[in-house]
């Protein structure tokens, strides 16, 4: 039987969650993980955007070596294929999600150049 997927926590449930998702590897949302970096973000002022930028991209790089890791496993008997099946669809929808914030950071930085001074 699969396991229900738990509801997306809030912001500021992902807040108290901290780094200790991130990691997380069988099981974990590689997805939660990246909002959790975003989620101490809002909370946090010491935190640069270099720093959350880097946070992302380290989650989004766990979430891909994970799915990875567990389809190897899974070709070779030793994961569950549910579980890689899981993984790969965390990894596509946090690599997604990167990939639609690339392209609004690009659209806004496009749109802030051809501002009139």
């Amino acid at each position: 039987m699969i396991p229900a997927i738990p509801p997306i926590p809030s912001i500021g449930a992902m807040e108290s969650l901290g780094a200790a998702q991130a990691g997380s590897g069988i099981g974990g949302t590689a997805s939660a993980g990246a909002a959790g970096a975003i989620g101490s973000a809002a909370g946090s002022s010491s935190d640069t955007f270099q720093n959350l930028l880097g946070q992302a991209i380290d989650s989004l790089n766990t979430a891909t070596n994970s799915a990875t890791d567990l389809s190897l496993g899974a070709a070779a008997g030793t994961a569950s294929a549910v579980d890689a099946t899981v993984a790969t669809t965390e990894a596509e929808l946090a690599t997604q999600l990167a990939s639609a914030v690339a392209s609004k950071a690009v659209t806004s930085l496009n749109a802030i150049m051809n501002m009139p001074v």
